[in-house]
Protein backbone atom coordinates (compact mmCIF):
# COMPACT_ATOMS: atom_id res chain seq x y z
CA UNK A 1 0.00 0.00 0.00
CA UNK A 2 1.25 3.21 -0.96
CA UNK A 3 1.63 6.23 1.61
CA UNK A 4 -0.25 9.37 0.52
CA UNK A 5 2.42 12.24 -0.66
CA UNK A 6 0.99 15.66 -0.37
CA UNK A 7 1.26 17.92 -3.17
CA UNK A 8 1.76 21.46 -3.18
CA UNK A 9 2.50 24.54 -5.60
CA UNK A 10 5.68 26.67 -6.40
CA UNK A 11 3.45 30.44 -6.04
CA UNK A 12 6.47 31.49 -8.73
CA UNK A 13 5.95 29.13 -11.69
CA UNK A 14 2.68 27.41 -10.60
CA UNK A 15 4.25 23.80 -10.88
CA UNK A 16 2.71 20.97 -8.57
CA UNK A 17 5.37 19.19 -6.97
CA UNK A 18 5.37 16.78 -4.24
CA UNK A 19 5.91 18.81 -0.77
CA UNK A 20 9.33 17.66 0.20
CA UNK A 21 10.69 18.73 -3.47
CA UNK A 22 9.62 22.34 -1.88
CA UNK A 23 10.78 25.20 0.37
CA UNK A 24 8.02 26.58 2.29
CA UNK A 25 8.38 30.11 3.17
CA UNK A 26 6.42 31.52 6.18
CA UNK A 27 5.83 35.72 6.04
CA UNK A 28 5.90 36.64 9.95
CA UNK A 29 5.47 40.03 11.19
CA UNK A 30 9.50 39.93 11.85
CA UNK A 31 10.07 38.83 8.44
CA UNK A 32 10.47 35.92 6.02
CA UNK A 33 10.85 32.32 7.40
CA UNK A 34 12.63 29.35 5.51
CA UNK A 35 10.91 26.43 6.69
CA UNK A 36 12.34 23.38 5.24
CA UNK A 37 10.66 21.09 7.66
CA UNK A 38 7.29 22.32 6.25
CA UNK A 39 5.78 22.10 10.03
CA UNK A 40 6.34 25.75 11.69
CA UNK A 41 3.29 27.41 12.35
CA UNK A 42 1.43 29.96 10.36
CA UNK A 43 0.78 30.45 6.51
CA UNK A 44 3.38 29.92 4.07
CA UNK A 45 4.13 29.51 0.42
CA UNK A 46 6.12 27.03 -1.35
CA UNK A 47 9.24 27.85 -4.33
CA UNK A 48 11.15 25.47 -5.74
CA UNK A 49 14.69 25.41 -4.28
CA UNK A 50 16.40 24.20 -7.24
CA UNK A 51 15.06 27.06 -10.09
CA UNK A 52 16.52 30.20 -9.88
CA UNK A 53 13.30 31.62 -11.87
CA UNK A 54 11.24 30.94 -9.38
CA UNK A 55 13.22 32.77 -6.90
CA UNK A 56 12.73 36.19 -8.87
CA UNK A 57 11.35 39.64 -7.64
CA UNK A 58 7.99 39.45 -10.35
CA UNK A 59 7.27 35.58 -9.52
CA UNK A 60 6.89 36.52 -5.84
CA UNK A 61 4.90 39.20 -5.81
CA UNK A 62 1.64 36.47 -5.86
CA UNK A 63 2.71 35.92 -2.19
CA UNK A 64 5.24 38.84 -0.91
CA UNK A 65 3.41 41.94 -2.77
CA UNK A 66 5.39 44.86 -1.51
CA UNK A 67 8.02 43.01 -0.06
CA UNK A 68 9.01 40.18 -2.53
CA UNK A 69 11.79 42.40 -3.90
CA UNK A 70 13.73 42.15 -0.41
CA UNK A 71 12.38 38.18 -0.43
CA UNK A 72 14.25 37.74 -3.98
CA UNK A 73 17.47 39.21 -2.97
CA UNK A 74 17.17 36.85 0.20
CA UNK A 75 16.69 33.40 -1.66
CA UNK A 76 19.23 34.13 -3.92
CA UNK A 77 21.51 34.52 -1.24
CA UNK A 78 20.46 31.61 0.77
CA UNK A 79 19.50 28.90 -2.07
CA UNK A 80 22.41 29.94 -4.42
CA UNK A 81 24.65 27.69 -2.96
CA UNK A 82 21.91 25.76 -1.31
CA UNK A 83 22.93 27.00 2.31
CA UNK A 84 21.45 28.48 5.00
CA UNK A 85 17.96 26.70 5.16
CA UNK A 86 16.55 26.97 8.14
CA UNK A 87 17.61 30.35 9.02
CA UNK A 88 15.46 33.45 9.13
CA UNK A 89 15.82 35.99 6.29
CA UNK A 90 15.78 39.50 6.67
CA UNK A 91 12.97 41.51 7.00
CA UNK A 92 11.35 42.98 3.78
Amino acid sequence: MSRHVPIRMCVACRRRRPKGELLRILLTPEGFVLDPSGKRPGRGAYVCPDNPECWKEKKLRRFAGAKAKALAEALAAHLGGMHGQGQDLPAG
